[in-house]
């Protein structure tokens, strides 16, 4: 039980990546505060966390109102006693091209995926700083470490939080607080499987070393390491679970050529 008696937040935990992390926690001793604008969804979760045992309390708020995080994480630490780990997993996409990207939907992905990053790691960090002791892990994305088609909003938000991350690992490290992120690639989601088209699903495993999409489970073994006390020495970290995409960078584009060419993809 690496969270035994530990309180942690997850942001957007409602479905996907953020709910996989939070029943993970849960599941380790971790009692788990849920902040989400989907108040139904959240229940969900919250109620899947009770049955492996563990408390929930659910916040109906939206990260990019920064006083809607202050009142979550202060009925948060009031109802659950403290707060150790924070998991930033809220965040927003809307694709369009470069040219066609409006003023509005340019300063909403921005506000959600930075500025509600941030929002809650101040406000998370200074309950963390009067125990000397706190684990803090946003989620980032291979968006923002190669250059995404058609998300240039998304991709400049989750390229600040990686650069947020390392800012805020030096700031807070004086009061035992390490900040790392995950930039994981195309994960199995229930939205990515809700939106994508059955040949987009065939042909985007093609693209990364290894030849199939990540899962919700392994991005949540992850985040477990880097919030649990074993990782203590690591911090300022951007942790890429892609499928070694953004390692084989330009070069993957041939890889896929060749794949094709040869008439046997892997994984198909």
């Amino acid at each position: 039980m690496a969270l035994q008696g530990q309180v942690a937040v997850v942001t957007g935990a409602g479905q996907g990546i953020g709910k996989a992390i939070a029943t993970r926690f849960a599941s380790e001793g971790a009692d788990i505060g849920i902040i989400d604008v989907n108040g139904e969804k959240a229940q969900a979760t919250s109620e899947d966390i009770r049955r492996i045992g563990r408390n929930a309390l659910v916040s109906v708020a939206d990260v990019a109102n920064f006083h809607a995080v202050e009142a979550a994480i202060a009925k948060i630490v009031g109802e659950l006693g403290r707060l150790d780990i924070l998991i930033n997993n809220a965040g927003i996409e809307k694709r369009a091209p470069f040219l066609e990207i409006t003023p509005e939907d340019w300063q909403r992905q921005l506000d959600v995926n930075l500025s509600g990053t941030f929002f809650c790691m101040q406000l998370a960090a200074r309950e963390m700083a009067k125990r000397g002791y706190g684990r803090i892990v946003n989620l980032s994305s291979v968006a923002g470490l190669i250059g995404p088609i058609d998300l240039a909003a998304y991709g400049a938000a989750k390229a600040g939080i990686v650069g947020l991350t390392r800012a805020g690992a030096l700031d807070l490290a004086d009061f035992g607080i390490t900040v790392n992120a995950i930039a994981p690639g195309p994960i199995e989601t229930e939205l990515m499987l809700g939106v994508w088209t059955a040949e987009a699903l065939r042909e985007r495993p093609q693209h990364g070393a290894i030849a199939r999409f990540g899962t919700v489970d392994e991005i949540a073994a992850s985040a477990l390491f880097l919030a649990s006390p074993e990782s203590g020495f690591i911090t300022g970290v951007t942790l890429s679970i892609d499928g070694g995409a953004a390692a084989a960078g330009a070069y993957m584009v041939e890889k896929y050529r060749r794949r094709k060419a040869s008439g046997k993809p892997i994984g198909a």
